[in-house]
């Protein structure tokens, strides 16, 4: 009963109580979906069983049948689609190799084959609305995309029935197919200092043979998704197999290949690869406590018995639940208090009065100080503790960006390099007062107006300009050698009009982006694995700054308010004097 086949029969036989046969040649059979019981480990789903072409069906249904087919996840080698085409098209046909096309297509031809036609060629008309590539990655297609012109599928006729014979290179799904076939998920790999993890969200297509659960973990085991993985590491060591997953006396045991094993010399990796399964495997059951074992024996010098609450430290958030919020106050640096109390001044030269300075930003704990810019060139830091003063951390001799501090301590800006009408820019980071340079390819021929490094240390978003607008980017932060800043992937691309007045991280994988277009503002909120649709607030003042945290949203609008997002309306604790808002880092 402690068998790979017992974890997927959960699921698979609880799921074929109640079948709905679609009625279309080809199309496959739907089940609905079932609870998965007490068991954490079954993971419910709407299972999709393909059916192979029926007698004399007509290019149209031969076409939606393979569509059909392409989507029926219990076919994981998809033999049931290779049916509807011609021997050697399904020689060539390798979709596991092409990225997965998610499109509301349609198959409408013009008009029917003549009786005698032994060729025919099937239009597809609709648009794609994102790709999702072999490592899982959504990548979703630009909103203003017109309908794309697919090639035809084309059919031929053998043996007196229709077959395909050059089938698309990739799976075409539907959006329903998606919510059917994959399931996103969030992977945590470690960042390269070690000191937290750093979330790689992907979809992960169904296979009931394994299960969810299996399929979660062997996910983790090959490695975060490009362009992360040049930002992070996989502390699992080379050839490390999961060989079992169980629920066992109230907890989950995974046993794995004796690679793993090797671990036990090295502690510091083991806490990490603990603090990996922990964080991940919470998608499926967050409260159960995990058993690692080897080959089915306990792990070498001892039992290893673990849960998510064991590994704070490695939270990519950083933050305390709740935090409080800061901002500018008179230009005084203060934090927010509960219960109507006034607002208490930070310690330091931040929280006195008549220190000219804006756009602070903060490392809260465990470093204590406040970068911001000030009339004087350049990026300049203060300790929040009492008598502290302003120091100079980074110089530059052109425009700098607002500081951003990362979880290790650094701030980071970047410089306007070259004449005006030329775009250019240098990354900088300062580490205890020494400003060195970063490379970063990417930006050194754009002009950059923001750079906010995310809780996670790792990546960073950007504002931008190309030379084609404003637009924003999120990159990799690589800590090794000199450092540089890769991986850089268009969030939101340039749009004609538009200009995007400020960004800030809310989480570990969503970013708030205020913008301005025809004089009206739009409070807009990205997850950066695309694909969903988080609810955006609506913006009800004009708003200079704007800072977020899991769950809190902190404005300061125009007339100087501090305004509060409560998840259906702005509030205005403060009706005046405020002039930025912050959390720390982010």
């Amino acid at each position: 009963m402690s068998t790979r086949r017992y974890l997927a029969g959960l699921v698979a036989l609880g799921a074929l109580s109640a079948c709905t046969i679609v009625p279309s040649s080809g199309n496959p059979t739907t089940v609905e979906k079932e609870d998965g019981g007490s068991d954490p480990l079954s993971q419910p789903y709407v299972r999709v069983i393909a059916t192979e072409p029926k007698p004399d069906a007509t290019p149209v249904e031969i076409v939606q049948g393979f569509q059909a087919a392409m989507a029926g996840f219990d076919d994981t080698s998809r033999v049931i689609a290779r049916t509807y085409l011609t021997p050697e098209a399904r020689a060539k046909w390798n979709p596991a190799k092409a990225n997965t096309i998610i499109c509301d297509c349609k198959f409408t031809p013009a008009e029917v084959p003549d009786p005698d036609a032994k060729e025919y060629a099937v239009p597809i008309t609709g648009k794609q609305i994102a790709t999702i590539d072999p490592e899982g990655r959504y990548l979703a297609s630009p909103a203003d995309q017109e309908n794309n012109a697919w090639d035809p599928i084309s059919l031929v006729k053998l043996d007196g029935q229709w077959r395909i014979s050059a089938a698309p290179a990739a799976l075409l799904l539907r959006p329903d197919d998606l919510s059917r076939a994959y399931r996103t998920v969030t992977l945590y790999y470690p960042d390269l200092a070690g000191q937290g993890l750093v979330s790689d969200r992907v979809r992960l297509p169904i296979d009931p043979v394994r299960g969810f659960p299996e399929s979660l973990i062997e996910r983790l085991l090959r490695g975060p998704s490009k362009p992360l993985s040049d930002g992070v590491r996989n502390t699992f060591p080379p050839g490390t197999e999961l060989r079992d997953i169980r629920v066992e006396d109230n907890a989950v045991v995974m046993d794995f290949s004796a690679q793993l094993g090797e671990l036990a010399s090295a502690p510091e990796r083991l806490r990490a690869v603990k603090a990996q399964l922990a964080w991940t495997f919470t998608a499926v059951a967050p409260q159960m406590p995990i058993v690692v074992t080897i080959n089915g024996e306990p792990f070498p010098g001892g039992s290893l018995r673990f849960q998510r609450g064991d590994f704070g430290e490695f939270d990519p958030s950083v933050l305390a639940k709740e935090p409080p919020g800061y901002y500018v106050l008179d230009g005084t640096l203060v934090k927010e208090t509960k219960n109507n109390e006034p607002p208490a001044p930070v310690l330091g030269a931040a929280g006195e009065p008549n220190q000219a300075f804006d756009h602070p930003a903060m490392a809260e704990l465990p470093y204590g100080r406040v970068a911001a810019l000030r009339p004087e060139p350049g990026i300049w830091v203060a300790d929040l503790a009492e008598g502290s003063q302003w120091q100079r951390w980074i110089s530059g001799e052109g425009k700098l960006t607002p500081p951003s501090w990362d979880r290790y301590g650094e701030v980071w800006s970047v410089e306007k390099v070259g004449s005006p009408e030329v775009l250019g820019s240098k990354v900088w980071r300062g580490v205890n007062g020494q400003a060195i340079p970063v490379t970063a390819p990417g930006l050194e021929t754009a002009n950059v107006k923001a750079f906010r490094v995310a809780r996670d240390g790792v990546r960073a978003a950007v504002i931008s300009d190309h030379g084609a607008g404003e637009q924003v980017d999120i990159g990799i932060i690589v800590r090794m050698g000199d450092y540089r800043v890769g991986g850089l992937e268009t969030l939101i691309p340039p749009e004609q009009g538009r200009t995007i007045l400020d960004i800030a991280w809310q989480d570990d994988g969503t970013v708030l982006v205020l913008t301005e277009k025809a004089k009206q503002q739009s409070l807009l909120v990205y997850s950066i694995s695309g694909g969903d649709a988080p609810d955006t607030p609506t913006v009800d003042n004009r708003i200079n700054s704007i800072t977020a945290a899991p769950g809190a949203i902190l404005a300061a609008d125009e007339n100087g308010a501090l305004r509060r997002w409560d998840g259906t309306k702005w509030n205005a604790p403060v009706k005046s004097g405020v002039t930025y808002v912050l959390y720390p880092l982010g």
